[in-house]
């Protein structure tokens, strides 16, 4: 991994930067925290993409498609350190580009609205970045997010012009939309804050959920080195100059051969393990596009995606897909499942457990009867095998493949 250490302090591109791939450092700069590589990899990506803006693109023919992206790190609260994680990447966003809107508390669509609309004077770009520490506080709850997820899924595709109306403030018009959201949440709020519509084809489908169940090492005294922190100085002076990176994207013809052999011989949508997923799937050539961008700009100003950056592109994609299908059953879960859940997570943290060592750990939730069809359902699944030893009944879960 590069220290981004580099001759007279610039990279070999002759670019002015600093280091020679801001990820790498990025990644190099957070390695002794606790968060997951992953976690920080999809911030560093977001960072990114809040920096670039609507400012660059690539060329769809029909359509024109900009680096913004969603992403949600899912972890349990304080085991993953997400907020850390988020905090991180988006604090050197700040010291680098302090005049660019982050929208970070709680606030109505309209608020929102016009929050965008005031950039439009300054930038000729109506938006930002929103950036929160918990998905479900911003969305105000089921109840109260319906309106707020509507506009995030319209505004994913950065459109031209966009009207709004409202009964105090009539019709509100956004020119040249750029939206780019990184947030976290935990399991359970994102079961609670998200709607059922929004599931599948609506606004899951436009999210990079990342989601991580432990630290990938445990650091009790973190320390920025002197080392570091010139790293940081060096990432966030190279942040400015991504942020100045402007125009089309160019493809080259290497490049374009492997996305069309690709596009035409791997990439099947319709072949999703759930129906849940086909969305998500069927945009993944787009997002593939984004990330290819994105990869680019953290070593070059010359705005050229090139087969490097699309396999890098695809990696990171199929990497975080290993979590995707119970990211989105934890959206789905009904209280039988949420019952099943929890008896499996107490098993696989045990390791193995005797059965009347479960049942007190569940009994205030769950009764003597119902834990025994619970055990029942999760060993039909194939998750839980029971064992006997010494005459006493033992559970263990019975492959890794179901534990993520």
């Amino acid at each position: 991994m590069s220290n981004g250490n580099h001759k007279n302090g610039t990279s070999p591109t002759g670019d002015g930067r600093h280091v020679d791939d801001w990820l790498t450092n990025y990644l190099e700069y957070t390695s002794d925290q606790e968060s997951p590589s992953l976690f920080h990899l999809w911030v560093g990506l977001s960072v990114l993409a809040s920096a670039l803006g609507r400012g660059v693109w690539v060329n769809r023919g029909y359509y024109t498609l900009y680096p913004n992206l969603y992403v949600v790190l899912i972890g349990a609260s304080a085991r993953v350190r997400k907020t850390s994680a988020i905090r991180i990447g988006y604090e050197l966003f700040r010291d680098a580009l302090p005049n660019h809107v982050l929208v970070s508390q709680k606030t109505t669509p309209e608020a929102l609205i016009s929050i965008f609309v005031e950039q439009y004077k300054e930038r000729k770009i109506s938006g930002g970045s929103i950036v929160s520490d918990e998905l479900g506080v911003f969305l105000g709850g089921a109840g109260k997010s319906s309106d707020t997820i509507q506009l995030l899924t319209k505004w994913y595709d950065c459109p031209s012009h966009f009207e709004y109306h409202t009964m105090m403030r009539g019709k509100e018009v956004m020119n040249n939309v750029y939206c780019n959201l990184m947030a976290g949440t935990t399991p359970q709020w994102l079961k609670d804050s998200m709607p059922k519509h929004a599931v599948g084809g609506g606004f899951t489908s436009r999210v990079i959920f990342c989601y991580q169940t432990t630290p990938e090492h445990l650091e009790p005294w973190p320390e920025l080195t002197p080392a570091l922190v010139k790293l940081k100085c060096k990432l966030v002076k190279d942040l400015r100059i991504i942020a100045k990176v402007g125009g089309e994207y160019k493809v080259t013809e290497e490049a374009r051969e492997w996305y069309s052999d690709w596009y035409t011989s791997v990439f099947r949508p319709e072949r999703t393990p759930n129906v849940s997923l086909d969305g998500y799937f069927g945009r993944k050539h787009d997002t593939l596009l984004k990330l290819a961008m994105l990869f680019s700009v953290s070593k070059s100003n010359n705005k050229v995606v090139s087969e490097v950056e699309m396999r890098m592109a695809l990696k990171a994609l199929n990497q975080n897909e290993k979590y995707l299908l119970q990211t989105l059953q934890l959206i789905q879960m009904t209280e039988v499942g949420e019952e099943s859940e929890k008896v499996f997570r107490v098993i696989e943290r045990r390791g193995r457990i005797d059965h009347v060592s479960l049942m007190r750990q569940v009994s205030y939730c769950i009764n003597a009867r119902r834990l025994e069809e619970v055990i029942g359902d999760l060993m039909m699944c194939e998750k839980v095998e029971q064992v006997t030893d010494k005459g006493n009944r033992y559970y263990r879960v019975k492959s890794s493949k179901f534990n993520n």
